[in-house]
């Protein structure tokens, strides 16, 4: 007589969605978390503009430098902390992004020189680029294949909440409040340590951490219906499944994939648009709108950030109702509308 599926043991069902709401939940807040260190620069802009002294040395042109140095190591940062989270689970990584962007953003406000700057911007770039990479491979141990294109299409939400209400809430404390835009780096990094806290409190790597099966196990039933491939689940095909491997060569490896060139060269000429709006939103407004405070020019970008929470959700639905779990085919029906959106950005938004 064959035991039934863990899948539909009761004694496991119940703890296992707990934990997955709970990891669901702590790594959606985790990742939006980041927004408020990311954002602060981007705030913080519109007061050092105006700042008759520092806007000398810290003009548009150094500041956008400054953004070029923060993107690229957080492009570098991507190659290595997927490796790493891979390696020694995602808590570590984690946890140290997040203490490590809280105290650069801090002395960010404390030492707006140009000279402190300069490594404070790539060691946040680095931090920030833990966040992706470690909250989606949490994800990966606690949800299946067959259901993360639902699942990350609510999940992946996460960045365009924390671009939606990081930027308000901090020009808000900093214009409105105290008016000073040192502020918004000192708030951005106190929400922060307190999102690392909840992470500390609140998150474990995977199911086997807390008494459960893994995933796989979990939902052997996507076997049977074909959605993955029949998994060797003996002790003795799992003590060989997954050699060692250096983290050089499993990133050759992975590099070696036709489909993860593609995507990253796809996700490449997409992060210029993003960044436009995420790094310069305030800036943008401010010029384009000449009457507009401090605080209004926070607030307006929050339509892009409207939009980022719904068409996550939309277009995962799409890929899995419509095309069948297929992610390339919703990829670039959305490609196609930024495009024109693009196309439509200038003219509309010219003053008179």
């Amino acid at each position: 007589m064959t035991s039934p599926p863990v899948g539909s043991d009761p004694s496991i069902i119940a703890p296992y969605r707990r934990w997955r709401i709970r990891i669901f939940a702590i790594t959606w807040i985790a990742y939006a978390g980041f927004y408020f260190t990311r954002q602060s620069f981007s705030v913080a802009k519109l007061g050092i503009l105006d700042d008759p002294v520092l806007s000398v040395s810290l003009n548009s042109r150094v500041l956008g430098q400054l953004d070029a140095l923060y993107l690229t190591a957080y492009a570098l940062g991507q190659f290595v902390w997927g490796q790493v989270a891979d390696r020694y689970g995602p808590r570590v990584v984690l946890l140290g992004g997040l203490a490590i962007s809280a105290v650069a953003t801090l002395f960010m406000g404390l030492l707006p020189a140009l000279v402190f700057l300069i490594p404070l911007m790539i060691v946040q770039g680095l931090a920030q680029s833990t966040g992706w990479a470690s909250t989606l491979d949490n994800m990966a141990q606690f949800f299946s294949i067959g259901e993360r294109g639902r699942v990350l299409g609510f999940w992946s939400t996460n960045y365009a909440f924390g671009g939606l209400v990081a930027a308000p809430v901090l020009g808000w404390v900093a214009y409105s409040v105290f008016d000073s835009w040192r502020v918004a780096f000192f708030s951005g990094a106190a929400v922060v340590l307190a999102v690392l806290l909840g992470v500390l409190v609140f998150q474990r790597n995977r199911p086997t951490d807390v008494g459960l099966p893994p995933i796989e196990v979990f939902h052997a039933d996507e076997e049977s219906s074909g959605i993955i491939a029949p998994l060797d689940h003996t002790p003795e095909a799992e003590a060989i499944a997954e050699p060692t491997r250096s983290w050089w060569s499993t990133l050759v490896t992975t590099l070696r994939e036709p489909m993860v060139r593609s995507l990253g060269a796809a996700y490449f000429l997409l992060k210029p648009a993003r960044y436009a709006i995420l790094l310069w939103g305030p800036v943008i407004v401010a010029e384009r709108l000449p009457d507009a405070s401090n605080l209004e020019a926070t607030l307006i970008p929050i339509a892009f950030g409207v939009a980022g929470i719904l068409a996550p959700i939309l277009f995962g639905r799409i890929s899995d109702k419509v095309f069948k779990a297929r992610r390339v085919p919703a990829t670039v029906l959305s490609l196609v509308i930024l495009v024109a959106a693009l196309a439509l950005f200038v003219p509309l938004t010219a003053t008179r």
